[in-house]
């Protein structure tokens, strides 16, 4: 792990310990309750493809950072069929699951590595798509984590961190706390979009947030939150919601200010 910050091996370290030893994810665990929970992730994902279908479509080489067991990927790949679709992952132990979803899905992805998010193993400018699923808020040094992405981008490509958890500063806090609260096993961090942003287009990319208040998959309490905000849309910068950050590679590298990390 030469090269990363000890936040970040230290997060690595905790989701090495959670891959090896989930009793429902670890390699070669291939249980019913994995299938099913991540089926209802694919229906949430494959929505979101919908939205960003122009990137996905068009994309000839596309790169799943912080992947898991690669399942997105074999959506992706399932898909666009043409597409050259690499895996990583920080961890070896997730990487090595992706065969269940290869047999679910009845495709073979081109390629899968252990790596993290801030050292992809490609050469510059090769990649039209960079994307993750639910993972960006894992990375703790975001700043790095757009930096790879920029360097393995050709211009024009795309960086998607899709379905991540979000707050603005001033809640960022609770926010965490109530994330952590639900899955305690690894340390969850929560995304300031104006901080990602921030950093990503001081490297040259041209970046939204889209903020999405859907209601899949959540509780009695967090359906009605959700449905709140997708009432009440000016809310959703102020209050924790879903989001997708979208940065396209500009032609020339921009330099990042001092003030913007973009670590949670």
């Amino acid at each position: 792990m030469d090269g990363l910050n000890e936040a970040v091996q230290a997060q690595i370290r905790d989701e090495t310990t959670f891959w090896e030893n989930d009793p429902f994810e670890r390699p070669g665990a291939d249980t019913v309750e994995n299938l099913l929970n991540k089926s209802l992730d694919a229906s949430i994902f494959q929505e979101i493809v919908e939205q960003f279908k122009a990137q996905f479509a068009s994309a000839r080489a596309i790169v799943e950072v912080g992947g898991g067991q690669g399942w997105a990927s074999c959506i992706v790949k399932r898909l666009n069929p043409a597409a050259h679709v690499t895996l990583t992952d920080a961890v070896h132990a997730a990487v090595a699951g992706r065969t269940i979803w290869e047999r679910v899905y009845r495709c073979s992805l081109d390629a899968a590595f252990a790596a993290p998010a801030q050292s992809i193993p490609l050469p510059d400018g090769t990649v039209d798509l960079v994307f993750c699923y639910a993972a960006a808020h894992h990375f703790v040094d975001h700043q790095a984590a757009l930096r790879e992405s920029w360097r393995v981008l050709r211009p024009g490509g795309w960086c998607l961190w899709l379905y991540e958890p979000t707050s603005s500063a001033f809640l960022r806090g609770v926010a965490e706390a109530r994330v952590n609260r639900k899955r305690p096993d690894v340390k969850e961090h929560v995304l300031v979009p104006a901080e990602v942003l921030h950093v990503a287009r001081g490297m040259g990319f041209v970046g939204q947030v889209t903020y999405w208040p859907h209601r899949l998959r959540r509780g009695r309490f967090e359906s009605l939150y959700y449905l709140g905000l997708s009432f009440l849309p000016w809310l959703a910068p102020v209050l924790p919601c879903t989001a997708h950050f979208s940065l396209q590679r500009g032609n020339e590298p921009g330099r990042v200010g001092s003030g913007g990390n973009g670590a949670a």
